[in-house]
């Protein structure tokens, strides 16, 4: 079985080198206008593709994993280490969706070819990623460290390399040794060649005026080191103690990472089998709307499509009342490229029509993208419930790229389908139409309506005009007919 899923994987491998000229004249015109706007990492992954291309035009492919380390190794010697998940992962799924693009414009590739080219990219991931919500994270394990009381402990402080050089990321202080949180920010910004220069800087802003010693311990973790401020004398201090420390640091590193890989590979996994399921546009829009809330931290989702011929992206129609769904231009270059939007404020870029009636505060936009087409089909909306405020971390945005693409792989087939549910449901009526609709259905006159719901006959005859308008019917009673037939009123 692994050497099947290897072989897949090395099929990838070798199809991306076969479509290196269109890819990279595909590449050209998006790396101009990420760069123009000033994405981040887009320098570091353009010199990264050159770099791939050299390389698989030198090496002869014995593995992928042997290709994907040469990949890691020459990252780690150029670039940061210390980089956003969501922006890398982002760039490295658009790179995959033009290699889709780019098989899928060959007349003989087939669907085993795209999943060689997924599976590559999907290794790709599992060798690179790295949840970076280092803040809150780091800070805890720092202080559950401190708080093991080892040896006793003043300052702990994590330190990363960036580059050539190291840099503080975080400091934290124990309970008896606290300093200003201004004196703790200066630390956590400092930046030297040589580790025993941030050693020094550290203790001198944090040391106090009355303390007659104290030492500072260098504790390396693999890519990490530790610093570690301590009263006691070094030779006090055991190399088991010191072992222990290291270990529980990187014990915690490692959780940390393999949960994260399992959520979202469990996510995953859950939301196609989910999809699995759906053999029809309605079947398939319920699949993505519950699967996307029963396994991703949302209450509410509203799924939106776009017709085939709406090239300008005026707006799309949804599945609840028809409304047209306008997004500023700025936002939807972005989504075109299958990356999730979070908004915090969902009033800057929807209609207030739209906010007042969901109560909507914060939102994320997913792109139901389609990888092998490179065609943005919809928009799934969610959020946490009304006039709920939320924010919302990098994984769950990293996971939501490829859910937005197995969605996206879904509802391409029942495309026009879908298209052609929506937009018979532009017609749906108020709820106040329907409550006029039905009494005229019973045989209420204009004014017996009016009495019975507290209106005017002139507000009732708006109604009825309205109603007549939105269904096509000739008069009221053709309309009741139609309602009745569609299920609108019963």
């Amino acid at each position: 079985m692994e050497r099947k899923v290897e072989n897949l994987v090395l099929t990838g491998l070798e199809l991306l080198g076969e479509c290196e000229k269109p890819f990279i004249k595909d590449w050209e015109t998006i790396y101009s206008t990420l760069k123009r706007r000033h994405y981040p990492f887009i320098e570091e992954m353009n010199y990264m593709l050159r770099f791939s291309f050299q390389l698989l035009s030198k090496k002869r492919l014995e593995n992928a994993d042997s290709f994907i380390l040469s990949l890691m190794a020459e990252w780690r010697m150029r670039f940061s280490e210390d980089y956003d998940d969501f922006n890398a992962v982002f760039l490295v799924t658009l790179i995959e969706n033009l290699f889709h693009k780019c098989l899928s414009d060959k007349s003989n590739s087939d669907f085993l070819q795209h999943q060689a080219i997924q599976s590559f990219f999907s290794k790709i991931l599992d060798h690179s990623l790295l949840e970076q919500e280092t803040e809150d994270r780091t800070e805890k394990w720092a202080r559950m460290i401190i708080a093991s009381n080892i040896f006793p402990m003043k300052w702990l402080a994590v330190v990363k390399k960036e580059n050539r050089d190291v840099k503080i990321e975080k400091v934290v202080c124990s309970g008896e040794h606290q300093a200003s949180q201004q004196l703790v920010d200066m630390c956590s910004s400092l930046k030297a060649d040589e580790i025993n220069v941030l050693s020094l800087a550290v203790s001198r802003l944090l040391s106090r005026s009355e303390e007659n010693h104290q030492e500072v311990i260098h504790i390396p973790c693999l890519t990490d080191s530790l610093l570690i401020c301590t009263d006691e004398l070094r030779e006090d201090i055991s190399e088991q103690q010191i072992e222990f420390v290291r270990k529980m640091y990187l014990r915690q590193q490692k959780l940390h990472h393999l949960e994260s890989k399992i959520e979202w590979k469990d996510a995953a996994l859950l939301f196609l089998q989910r999809l699995m399921g759906a053999n029809t546009a309605e079947t398939a829009i319920q699949a993505i709307s519950d699967g996307l809330v029963d396994y991703m931290p949302f209450k509410r989702c509203s799924l939106y499509l776009y017709a085939p011929d709406d090239t300008k992206r005026k707006g799309c129609y949804v599945n609840e009342d028809g409304m047209h769904l306008p997004i500023l231009k700025n936002h939807l270059e972005t989504l075109t490229h299958a990356q999730p939007l979070y908004v915090s404020n969902a009033a800057e870029i929807l209609p207030e029509k739209y906010i007042h009636e969901h109560r909507l505060k914060s939102l994320v936009i997913v792109p139901l993208f389609v990888p092998a087409k490179n065609q943005l089909i919809g928009l799934a909306l969610l959020d946490k419930g009304e006039a709920s405020e939320f924010g919302v971390s990098h994984q769950t945005l990293t996971a939501l790229i490829k859910l937005g693409h197995y969605a996206g792989e879904l509802l391409y087939p029942f495309w026009n389908e879908a298209l052609q549910q929506f937009r018979k449901q532009k017609s749906i009526l108020s709820e106040r139409e329907k409550e006029v609709l039905k009494l005229i259905a019973e045989g209420a006159s204009i004014n017996e309506a009016a009495d019975r719901l507290h209106l005017s006959s002139y507000t009732v005859r708006d109604y009825v005009s309205a109603i007549i308008q939105k269904l096509d019917a000739k008069n009221r009673t053709d309309a009741a007919v139609k309602a009745l037939k569609m299920k609108l009123i019963s």
